[in-house]
């Protein structure tokens, strides 16, 4: 058998399986339509039987067509009320029917059986009265502390305070546990509600709703094509998703998997884990370590108490009061947002723009196709991009910024400065520290440099000053070609010259004491008593030293 042939079996199996669902449910749906009917007749009869259950033993249903409500209660009965319709184009036929529904009550070692037995009518949808309908509601009591098993489909199911195991199984109606012991439901076509359950809990659904709270044990739920939240869970958290939303809140730790929807965590007193693939993902109030991988959605994140690894693409990345050890982001094609970062950071994205702003650990900043802006980073940072502007402000330390078809401005730098750039503007200011810079094709401005300047252009101009020292000057080299060199050196500072240029002139506003020759491209000389080396060269344009302030 080929590849095609294998799909299209595949293909049939999967519309076949379609179609027996959606007749099941037409069925059932006419049925109910045609039993509002004005011209049929309805009949019914109760049942009711009291039987003894005894310590350890449990209690069993097994039933379709109908709602089952059972709640628990003191002493050791179980109380087994239960009202059986039955509806037809006759009076006759649905009584006769009627009749044929019997509810069997057993007892064995292990406890009570309740079964619905339905004639063999009941099988053969298309041969019985299409004008026909049946039910079985149940109300039973039963000890509280007893377990409670309950098969059904068709119809709703409820408990209340039974305070021993609850299994329920479901498949086209809703299911409602309120205060249970440890909890097993599941259920398809229809929502689940658990409120209140004192063990380890279970959810699994298919096509409906799903929502928990106050369970003292763990929590387990997998859903598909429909929303899961979960509140107030004292045990670890498990949710698989498929297409829906996910909310939890309150919970020691949880792990989400999901695709489809949107995740919503907050209030997690330890770890959280979350993957998702196309929904948006929020994260609030971590203890604990924060993994978050995504794609096709945005992810938000604060006040995480742990560490933060965030893999993402294809959507933006926000995060703020974040207090852990260490921030880990990857990201493609879209903007990164951070704020008040207490350990160290590591951030990259390929085609959008990264924010930092308050980063008190070591920063390492990575992007292409999208800018760079830092402010306040006290332990300095690492910029690289590859075709963007770097913008970093306050830094504490050493800062390095290196880019390409783009500017870097920094100012207010604690320590040294290293760019490497091509193709775009460099201006640094205020840096306490060394200040080295390369580029091509744009301009370099370094004013109040504390240390060494040392500039490499090409075909861009570079104007310097120097900064009066209470020590002594600091040596600066610059070098450059087809554009202007421009220095300000105030009054006072010595400097050995060494100035070089072709087609072009080299002038002085401060006394210049030459040796050797002079000639119009080379100037070599002290000014002042000398001391630092002030070397500029240029070819194809000229040199200018100004006196500065």
């Amino acid at each position: 058998m080929n590849q095609a042939t294998r799909n299209a079996c595949k293909g049939a199996r999967q519309c076949a399986a379609i179609t027996g669902i959606l007749c099941a449910l037409f069925l059932t749906a006419e049925k109910s339509a045609l039993a509002a009917h004005a011209g049929q007749d309805q009949v019914s009869r109760d049942f009711q039987k009291t039987v003894t259950l005894g310590s350890g033993q449990s209690v069993r249903i097994e039933h379709k067509f109908g709602e089952v409500r059972v709640h628990g209660e003191a002493g050791r009965d179980v109380k087994i009320a239960a009202t059986i319709r039955a509806q037809a184009s006759s009076h006759d036929e649905a009584e006769s029917f009627a009749q044929k529904i019997q509810i069997e009550v057993t007892q064995t070692g292990e406890g009570v059986r309740i079964k619905t037995i339905y004639p063999n009518e009941e099988r053969r949808w298309f041969q019985f009265s299409r004008h026909s309908s049946w039910s079985v509601s149940y109300d039973i009591g039963m000890p509280s502390d007893a377990p409670l098993t309950v098969r059904n489909s068709f119809g709703t199911t409820e408990t209340s305070a039974i305070h021993g195991n609850v299994d329920i199984e479901n498949s086209h109606g809703s299911i409602t546990v309120r205060d249970a012991g440890a909890a097993r439901l599941n259920n398809s076509f229809g929502s689940i509600e658990l409120t209140g359950a004192s063990g380890n809990s279970s959810v699994i659904d298919t096509n409906g709703t799903v929502q928990v709270s106050d369970v003292k044990g763990a929590l387990e739920v997998r859903n598909r094509f429909g929303g899961i939240t979960t509140k107030n869970i004292q045990g670890a958290v498990t949710i698989t998703g498929g297409n829906g939303t996910v909310n939890v809140v309150e919970a020691p730790s949880a792990s989400i998997t999901t695709s489809f929807g949107s995740v919503d965590a907050s209030n997690v007193k330890g770890d959280l884990s979350v993957r998702d693939n196309n929904g948006n993902v929020d994260v609030s109030a971590i203890g604990g370590a924060a993994d978050i991988t995504n794609s096709f959605g945005n992810v938000t994140f604060s006040d995480v108490r742990g560490r933060v690894n965030c893999t993402t693409n294809n959507g933006r990345v926000k995060g703020s009061s974040l207090t852990g050890g260490s921030v880990t982001i990857r990201n493609s094609f879209a903007n990164i947002d951070l704020e008040s970062i207490s350990g160290a950071l590591d951030a990259e994205t390929s085609n959008g723009k990264i924010t930092v702003r308050d980063a008190r650990g070591s920063v390492t900043l990575r992007t292409s196709f999208g800018g760079i802006e830092a402010s306040n980073i006290p332990k300095g940072i690492r910029a690289t991009n590859g075709n963007g502007a770097i913008t970093l402000m306050d830094i504490g330390a050493d800062a390095y910024a290196k880019t390409s078809f783009g500017s870097v401005l920094i100012e207010r730098v604690n320590g040294s400065v290293t760019v490497e750039d091509s193709n775009g503007s460099v201006t640094a200011r205020n840096v306490k520290g060394d200040a080295s810079v390369r580029t091509s094709f744009s301009g370099v401005t370094l004013e109040a440099i504390g240390g060494r300047m040392s500039v490499d252009n090409q075909n861009g101009a570079i104007s310097v000053t120097a900064m009066r020292s209470a020590s002594s000057c600091r040596d600066i080299l610059l070098k450059t070609s087809f554009s202007s060199i421009r220095v300000q050196i105030p009054e006072g500072l010595g400097y050995n010259l060494s100035a070089h240029t072709s087609l072009g002139r080299i002038s002085s506003e401060l006394p210049v004491t030459s040796t050797g020759s002079i000639g119009g491209d080379t100037l070599n000389g002290t000014i002042g008593s000398g001391g630092c080396t002030l070397q500029l060269n240029d070819t194809n344009g000229s040199i200018e030293i100004t006196k500065g302030h």
